[in-house]
Parts: C-alpha cells; sequence; structure tokens
C-alpha cells in the first residue's frame, strides 16, 4: 500500500449568492459576469470576466465549457469528474489572454481573465460555468454560469440618409452594416455610441484601403468615395472593456456635406475653475465649436460614497440628449453663443446649487439641429460660502 505523502483538499461553493464585488454593479443587482466577443474568422470565441477583488494575486480561474443540453457542472469538483481538463502552461510573463486550439468544450484553468476559444460550431448552444480558486486555502467557488448561441453575425442593411439603432450587447458586442450607395461622390457615415460607452468602427469594401479601427466616444465621420452599385461594409465593434454594459450605436450613412454635428472635443474634457467655487456655484469651461446652442444641466449626486463616485461614467450617451427629464435636474439652461475672441473657452455659471453637494454636470452643443455632449464631468461645491 502506498501512503501519499501529501493530500490536497479542496472546498468548493456552488453558491452564487456569495459574490466578490468585482462580480456585482454598483446597484447590488448582478450583471453579465462573463463577456463573449466572437471573431471574425476561425470561428472563435473570446471570453473575458473581471478579476475577484478576494485574494487577486492568488486566484485562479477556472471556466467549464459544455455544449447542448449539458448542465452547468455546480461545483469545480464535479466538473474536474464530469469534463476533459486542457492542461494549459503556467502563467505568462506579459500574456494577458489564453489561446486554445483544441476542442473548445472541457475544462480550461487559467491565471489570466481572457480565453480565446477555436473551432466553435455555428448554432450551438455553449454553456459556461466560471470558478475562481484562491490558491492559498484551495477554496473554489462558482461565479458565473450563463449560455450563449454561437451564430454567424449576419450583416444589418443601412439606407440612406436614414439612422439605424442597433444593440451590441444583444449581438455580442458586433454589428455588421451592409451599405450599397447609388449615387456618385463620397459618403459620410456618422457613429454615435449609446449607453455611454466606447466602440470601433471600421469600413471595408471594393477600393477601400485597410484601416486600423478608429475608437469612437462621442460621434466619428468617416467619410470615403464609394462606387455605386458596390457592397460596403461598416463594422461596429465594442472594446473589450465595454462588452458587458447595455451597449447601442447609432449610423446614419449620407452623402457627403448633407448633415453637420458639432466638432466636440473627446480628449478635453470640461474643466473646472477651482478659484471660482462657491457654495452655490461652480463654473465650467469647454473648448468651443463655433456658432452654436450650448445647453448646460447639472443633475444633484444623492448618496455618494467614494467607491461609487469613482464608478461615475464620464462618457456621455449620445443618443438621449433630448428624451431628458427636466425634474431630475437642478440646472437647465440652454443659451447661443459664437466663438470668444482669441479662441478662448466657452464659460458657464451654474448657479442654485446647495453647499457641499456632488454634482453631475453635462454640457450639449447644437449646429442645425445636430447635438452632441462634451463628456461629463463631476464636481463639489463649498461646504461654507464666501463673502
Amino acid at each position: 500500500v502506498v501512503i501519499p505523502k501529501k493530500v490536497l483538499l479542496y472546498a468548493t461553493s456552488s453558491a452564487l449568492d456569495h459574490l466578490p464585488i468585482s462580480y456585482e454593479n454598483t446597484r447590488g443587482k448582478r450583471h453579465r459576469s462573463l463577456r463573449f466577443q466572437p471573431r471574425r474568422s476561425r470561428r472563435r470565441l473570446t471570453v473575458s470576466w473581471s478579476k475577484s477583488h478576494v485574494d487577486p494575486h492568488l486566484s485562479t480561474y477556472c471556466l467549464a465549457v459544455t455544449s447542448g443540453t449539458s448542465r452547468h457542472p455546480p461545483t469545480l469538483c464535479a466538473a474536474k469528474n464530469l469534463l476533459e481538463s486542457h492542461s494549459h502552461p503556467g502563467r505568462g510573463a506579459s500574456s494577458k489572454e489564453h489561446v486554445h486550439k483544441g476542442n473548445p468544450t472541457g475544462l480550461h484553468c487559467i491565471h489570466q481573465t481572457r480565453i480565446t476559444l477555436h473551432g466553435l460550431v455555428y448554432d450551438n448552444t455553449y454553456n459556461f460555468t466560471l470558478y475562481v480558486v484562491n490558491t492559498r486555502n484551495n477554496l473554489s467557488t462558482r461565479v458565473a454560469a450563463e449560455s450563449m448561441k454561437y451564430r454567424k453575425t449576419r450583416a444589418q442593411v443601412l439606407p440612406t440618409g436614414r439612422y439605424v439603432t442597433a444593440n451590441l450587447q444583444k449581438n455580442y458586442g458586433i454589428i455588421n452594416f451592409q451599405y450599397e450607395p447609388h449615387y456618385n461622390g463620397s459618403t459620410e457615415f456618422h457613429v454615435l455610441p449609446c449607453g455611454g460607452g466606447v466602440v470601433r468602427a471600421k469600413l471595408r469594401g471594393p477600393g477601400i484601403v485597410t484601416r486600423q479601427k478608429k475608437e469612437v466616444k462621442t460621434h466619428e465621420l468617416l467619410e470615403a468615395p464609394l462606387q455605386p452599385g458596390k457592397k460596403y461594409t461598416l463594422r461596429i465593434s465594442a472594446t473589450p472593456q465595454e462588452l458587458g454594459k447595455d451597449l447601442s450605436v447609432t449610423v446614419l450613412a449620407t452623402q457627403a456635406g448633407i448633415v453637420e454635428y458639432p466638432e466636440v472635443p473627446s480628449k478635453e474634457p470640461p474643466r473646472e475653475f477651482s478659484n471660482l467655487k462657491n457654495c452655490n456655484e461652480v463654473t465650467i469651461g469647454v473648448d468651443p465649436v463655433g456658432t452654436a446652442e450650448y445647453c448646460v444641466l447639472a443633475r444633484e449626486l444623492r448618496g455618494i460614497t467614494p467607491m461609487k463616485l469613482a464608478a461615475i461614467p464620464t462618457i456621455p450617451d449620445q443618443c438621449s440628449l433630448h428624451r431628458r427629464r427636466r425634474s431630475e435636474y437642478t440646472f437647465d439652461r440652454c443659451v447661443n453663443r459664437t466663438d470668444p475672441p482669441g479662441n478662448k473657452a466657452q464659460i458657464f455659471k451654474i448657479t442654485k446649487l446647495l453647499p457641499g453637494k456632488w454634482y453631475q454636470v453635462q454640457i450639449t452643443a447644437q449646429i442645425h439641429g445636430q447635438s452632441l455632449s462634451y463628456p461629463l464631468i463631476k464636481v463639489r461645491t463649498r461646504r461654507t460660502c464666501l463673502p
């Protein structure tokens, strides 16, 4: 009889109610812990998730992948007994994701928070179960159990002169718009992210020189001389960080020069003049966009904590600028202005605020009926009033 010198004991839990904070949103409601991103070639799928906030440097991750009607294994022990374990090399020095080119189903245990699987079958349903393993005490916890149907990314027809909105989350982060021009001359594609996120845009087709994807935070104008009767594809994809969000995109294709949006800078956010701050007012400056109507909104951030404050996004939702409820805002004012002399900033004083309160300020600019929002900014009034 051989007596083992070392015995490893594993404690596992199937409870999804005791999730680390990284798997919950700020409102305490569980969101999609796993983010899926289908790839265009070789039937690939990238699955990613957030790091565990509990001993992240001591955590490894095991992803169980099954297909068809197979159920999610309740514990890591059950997954090891039921599924083939794919051996993976140790932690890479610089690799941020693991690539598995064999059979996608089975148990994948890795140090990274991102894995790309090859050889998936179209129209097949795959089940994904994620376990976090603490290497210090060998405790494993099941933190996610989700399913998806792997399918081809079908193109959506994009008509000329009409806005089309599509949901990126429902399409696992990728949407292909198919466009066929019926006129000579350049075509302009206006891309507007909805939901306060970032998307990437790329145009492909006859005569289009291959370019890098453009990252879109507020509004992007893609212009190209297209050939009448030829088919082109405008590919919109979510960045890996945005895959778990309810993100949509609005696209408009027109002849060049028909629709004009204000050139709102996305890299230069609004700035607060701290020396002009008081207990009931703040002063904000933005880069000018020419003759335009500016609207300034301020909304109180109630019950705010440092953690919640850091989680408040700065990227605006460009698709809901005209669907706001005025009762939500402490300050709401619009004014027509031209550029100040010397290309100086447009200055706005926001009044009627309360002492020592946090506010989120949004400034929009409108030209020829088209509006865009500057990045959002958080400000706080003084606790005591200055004379």
